[in-house]
């Protein structure tokens, strides 16, 4: 991802974070051993051999924490960042897009009319492809975004530009075959350079647990040269997530925040739930959806037409259902730390999506230890899914725009 000082601040206690991965390749070949993490292994096969949807896998992704990459770069970019837009492209995308990084991270981006050679900005181009050098490659001079078809839309840029700030796709990563599995053989010869791991001298490593739902994820078929698939989530709820392009998530703006801004606030706050250290507002935190306040304490309070957004799992089942056009989140914990049990009976998210399942139009449910990360979404289903938390808490979410839309589901806690 990003070339990132030799520490890393971690949320909520911010603790030295030193690489384990110091390989002396230059090059970014991949690596199938088994990672080792300090006194933790885990095989390929124990990860496959899961119930009610990896629970094995929250140990390695949390407890453990894992590494979020971040590319090294002989430049780094200084913000403000200056901007020229191709008169060719549709602009208002492009603008959206920008507007999006100056309004959830720390830095600006702005526009510049005319080009001179002695500065440093980025170039937006027609292309019939879609690409971005990973990183800043040049000191004085313009870094060229080639925005094609398939990348003119907000999310397909975003995913450009935070490629040009220097962030990996979330499958290159070292601890990736703890989480995917791809398929070389789908892969075109000249593709598989997209689905390397990056290893020790190109990377720092940030303390982020694996994300499905990152924007930098490609999705199952992405270079697909036969219509197979080219990777797989080994976390089957993830099938509809991953490769989403409708946005950037919450840890993919604070990767981008704690890597440029990090040294802006002198004074450390303390942030709850998951919460970072605001850099535009020191004396605040970043909370993930469901959570507000200074320090990230308080539980967003539910719209009256959710009801409360409070559920307690208790030893008999629970039923539920939400229907129609809104959004609601849910906090659903059980009375004596035990794990829960949720079993999504049917859904219906309209208007149908059957490959990704978008933000705006699905069933959110993070189950997992670490809730930064996005939850599994879901959106439609032909059978019951019965998913098993990692700990005593789940965090739902229900988007949807279309009135016909609806979730029925019962929850309860297990042993």
């Amino acid at each position: 991802m990003i070339y990132f000082k030799k520490f890393f601040l971690c949320p909520v206690i911010y603790i030295l974070c030193v690489s384990p991965y110091i390989i002396s390749s230059t090059n970014f070949t991949s690596n199938e051993k088994i990672i080792e993490n300090r006194n933790v292994k885990r095989s390929i096969e124990e990860i496959n051999n899961f119930k009610y949807g990896n629970e094995i896998m929250d140990n390695l992704s949390t407890n453990k924490r894992k590494k979020r990459d971040i590319i090294k770069s002989l430049y780094k970019w200084t913000s403000p960042i200056i901007y020229n837009i191709d008169f060719k492209l549709h602009s208002a995308v492009i603008i959206n897009a920008i507007n999006a990084i100056n309004k959830f991270t720390c830095l600006k981006i702005k526009y510049r009319q005319f080009l001179y050679r002695s500065q440093t900005g980025i170039n937006f181009i027609e292309s019939n492809k879609c690409f971005a050098h990973l990183g800043k490659i040049v000191d004085k001079d313009w870094q060229n975004i080639y925005i094609g078809k398939e990348c003119n839309t907000v999310g397909g840029v975003l995913r450009l530009i935070l490629r040009t700030l220097g962030v990996i796709y979330e499958h290159n990563r070292v601890d990736r075959n703890l989480f995917i599995k791809v398929y070389k053989q789908n892969i075109a010869e000249a593709d598989k350079q997209y689905f390397h791991k990056y290893l020790g001298p190109e990377i720092e490593h940030l303390c982020f647990s694996y994300d499905y739902g990152s924007l930098m994820h490609f999705g199952m078929f992405y270079y697909s040269k036969n219509g197979g698939r080219t990777l797989t989530p080994r976390d089957h709820f993830y099938e509809n997530t991953v490769g989403q392009e409708d946005f950037f998530n919450f840890n993919d703006a604070k990767n981008v925040n704690l890597y440029y801004c990090i040294a802006k606030c002198r004074e450390r706050i303390i942030c709850k739930n998951f919460g970072y250290q605001d850099p535009k507002n020191c004396k605040k935190c970043i909370c993930i959806q469901g959570y507000e306040g200074d320090t990230c304490k308080k539980y967003t309070k539910s719209l009256e037409m959710c009801g409360s957004e409070i559920m307690i799992a208790k030893d008999k089942p629970e039923y539920y259902r939400i229907t129609g056009k809104k959004y609601c989140i849910y906090h659903l914990k059980s009375r004596s730390k035990k794990k829960i049990q949720l079993v999504i009976l049917k859904i219906s998210m309209e208007p149908k999506h059957y490959l990704i399942c978008p933000i705006n139009r699905s069933f959110e449910v993070k189950y997992w230890m670490d809730k930064s990360v996005s939850g599994a979404r879901f959106c439609y289903q032909k059978f019951p899914k019965v998913i098993k938390s990692h700990d005593n808490y789940i965090i739902l979410q229900y988007k949807s725009i279309d009135p016909r839309s609806y979730v029925y589901f019962y929850y309860k806690e297990i042993p």
